[in-house]
């Protein structure tokens, strides 16, 4: 069995973000606002600690339609790489 390990390495992305030590909801706050400085198609690296982040930004992408692209873990850190999904209004 071959085990792969993910890295923000692995990754492009055009933004990251670190909250690490900060708890909700300021991290998902902070997300918002940063995704909002990306155009459409470029990509969001948030780096944090509290474990109730997963959650947050989960329905945070739900509700905004923007995307999470992958996600993983590396000791205490989680990683998610999101990606802008802004639409226009028609």
């Amino acid at each position: 069995m071959t085990t792969y390990t993910v890295t923000a390495a692995d990754h492009t992305y055009d933004l990251q973000l670190d909250t690490c030590g900060l708890r909700c909801p300021i991290p998902i706050m902070q997300t918002k606002l940063e995704i909002s400085k990306l155009t459409n198609g470029e990509k969001l690296l948030v780096v944090a600690t509290d474990p109730s982040y997963n959650l947050d930004c989960r329905v945070f992408l739900k509700q905004t339609g923007h995307l999470l692209l992958e996600s993983w873990r590396e000791g205490d850190r989680f990683y998610y790489l999101l990606q802008n999904n802004w639409r226009p209004c028609d």
